[in-house]
């Protein structure tokens, strides 16, 4: 008898012997590890790209051990990154997901800024995930009060199938080779390591195995609300699977739930206690709702957009065309728009036949499972896709978590269809044939997809070929040929960026330094000009400014360019360097020696210039002697 139920676990005829089932195991762990090492091995090279260099590249708090104990002085760590004149969003994110970036920072005291370090974290959780997932599906099969006439092999089909379509849909690319969403990835680990470990706490008969069981089912729960804030929904899936899929009665599936539940407030506490300390001690809803919404999209709006985007979503996992880094999605302004009415009647009609199909086929375990992992999907996506505005309407790496409860649910079906074939004595394998050539189709495209990720070019031309309305692909393709060395590319790409935001100051800061980088200095003071006018304190552009008038031969304008970024950024050593060589070409040298002393203060010359420095103090030295 199971300790916490009165009902039995009943084992189906004919379930193969614990050596097979092992043996099967064995072959599906080595199958999952091999698809996941062949799909996404080669990828180790790629760079990092976009939000990597925010979040990780660029970010000196998650190099800093010293960051994780941000309780010592909370107010100061949450506005630790605003006052360093960085993204703000730099210290609510490792506030509110430390976990995830200790394994950053981890990655990085071990080798560095290597991508490759980065690479081989996220693949190695990519194929944990599926194992897991493997291992969740078929445990929840074999251990259901809800049986009923269950093939034997049921179970392993059924997981087998969901791991593999998991681990080989090009959706999952954005969560994996994309090294920042390690966020989503980690987090789905403890996720699906909480659903396994709580399955294991209720189906051990050893009352303290299964309470060290559950203790470890609540930690892994605990820990991964620090990786991401998704875990939230993970107590409310856990009770509806334990009463609609594994049959325990409601009130016994509630009182498992209670250590789950008395988790909730972790993740609403902290995000207040944040939006607190970053309002100046007044805590408000609206603050904290807002907390990462850098696009400023009224929230109603936000979410009547996210009706549709949830189809979207539903859409990529069946037909996975047009993935794209960075959509161009439109937003919805009213719930009478006809992208809002027709997503409403949609969700309506699949929640609908949701719960008819429940009612009609719940008692059977595949049947459950099937309805279940539908709506595992909307419980899952709901909270990016909500009230809580992000900063994109649509990111792939949002639908990594909920696509398992479609991808589950057409394994279901697809093995309640392989044996009803079997029933009738038609070809037993075109099942499993069909869902053979799926996956071997997913992963083809997988493959073909991550071509586009190869390179930060690639990437971007995909992204602004596909979104050509928007301003950001188009910026950041210039970004990139102008890193890869073909400045006229990147020019043009940023002067077609311009007119879609022409607000942005970076834009014109970005094609200031193209235009100095290929000599043309009136165009580049053309444009920074507008940029300054913009953003008049923007430290890096007052830098191309005085690389502009310098180029021009206006050396008093450019020196006090330089003299401008050092009054806003004292310890910015290149501007001391600058406006050293600008008292060079007028011939000042011990004002010329001054800078480049100020600059050795903050970090040593290095050979070239402490032979420069050299030099100048001999003629500073010899103009001293000529002196009357």
């Amino acid at each position: 008898m199971h300790p916490e139920t009165d009902n039995p676990i009943a084992v189906a005829p004919g379930t193969p012997p614990l050596p097979v089932r092992g043996r099967f195991r064995a072959v599906a762990v080595l199958l999952i590890l091999a698809l996941g090492l062949l799909l996404y091995g080669h990828t180790l090279p790629f760079p990092f790209v976009f939000d990597d260099y925010i979040y990780l590249v660029d970010n000196p708090l998650m190099k800093d051990l010293r960051s994780f104990i941000w309780m010592g002085d909370f107010t100061m760590f949450a506005n630790y990154s605003k006052n360093l004149g960085l993204d703000p969003d730099l210290s609510t994110n490792l506030i509110l997901r430390p976990v995830t970036y200790l394994t950053f920072y981890l990655n990085y005291f071990l080798d560095g800024m290597n991508p490759r370090g980065f690479r081989a974290v996220n693949i190695a959780i990519h194929c944990a995930n599926a194992l897991l997932l493997f291992f969740t599906v078929a445990r929840i099969l074999r251990t259901s009060r809800k049986r009923g006439a269950l093939p034997a092999n049921s179970p392993e089909f059924i997981g087998l199938s969901t791991a593999l379509l998991f681990l080989a849909h090009p959706l999952q690319i954005e969560s994996v080779t994309y090294v920042v969403q390690r966020f989503t990835s980690l987090a789905t680990l403890f996720y699906l390591a909480t659903v396994l470990t709580f399955l294991r706490a209720n189906d051990t008969e050893d009352r303290r195995a299964a309470r060290r069981w559950r203790v470890f089912s609540v930690a892994c729960l605990i820990v991964g609300m620090f990786a991401k804030e998704f875990l939230f929904t993970a107590p409310f899936l856990l009770l509806l699977m334990d009463w609609l899929v594994m049959g325990t009665p409601l009130k016994n599936a509630a009182r498992r739930i209670w250590p789950y539940a008395c988790c909730l407030p972790i993740i609403p506490t902290l995000i207040l206690f944040t939006a607190w300390a970053q309002n100046l001690g007044h805590a408000s809803l609206s603050a904290a709702f807002n907390i990462t919404n850098g696009a400023g999209y009224p929230q109603y709006q936000y979410a009547l957009t996210q009706l549709s985007v949830v189809l979207t979503y539903l859409r990529l996992i069946f037909i996975p065309r047009g993935l794209n880094l960075d959509w161009d999605y439109p937003l919805t302004t009213s719930l009478l728009d006809t992208p809002a009415l027709l997503s409403v009647a949609l969700i309506a009609g699949i929640l609908g036949g949701l719960a008819y199909w429940y009612r009609r086929y719940g008692q059977d375990v595949r049947q459950a499972l099937l309805g279940y992992g539908v709506l595992w999907f909307f419980m899952t996506v709901a909270i990016d896709s909500s009230i809580i505005p992000l900063p994109d309407l649509l990111a792939e790496h949002r639908s990594y978590l909920p696509s398992i409860g479609i991808l589950c649910a057409l394994a279901c079906g697809a093995d309640l269809l392989r044996t009803t074939f079997n029933q009738r004595r038609k070809a037993s394998y075109i099942i499993p044939t069909l869902m053979g050539v799926w996956i071997l189709g997913l992963a083809t495209a997988t493959q073909m997809r991550h071509q586009v990720w190869h390179s930060r070019i690639s990437i971007w031309k995909d992204a602004a070929a596909k979104s050509p309305h928007k301003f950001r692909p188009l910026l950041n393709l210039g970004t990139s040929y102008f890193e890869h060395g073909q400045p006229q590319e990147a020019a043009a790409c940023i002067r077609k960026a311009i007119p879609l935001l022409p607000q942005c100051f970076v834009a014109y800061r970005n094609l200031g330094c193209v235009e100095n980088s290929l000599g043309r200095h009136r165009e580049a003071l053309e444009a920074l000009r507008i940029g300054l006018g913009l953003a008049p304190d923007d430290y890096e552009q007052l830098m191309e400014l005085g690389k502009a008038y310098a180029g021009l031969g206006d050396l008093p304008q450019s020196a006090a360019a330089f003299k401008k970024v050092i009054s806003l950024r004292p310890a910015h050593r290149p501007a001391y360097l600058a406006l050293g060589a600008v008292y060079i070409k007028q011939q000042q040298f011990d004002q010329a020696l001054e800078q480049m002393k100020l600059a050795h203060g903050l970090q040593p010359l290095e050979p070239p210039q402490r032979q420069l420095f050299d030099h100048i103090a001999q003629l500073a030295a010899q103009r001293r002697q000529q002196a009357p």
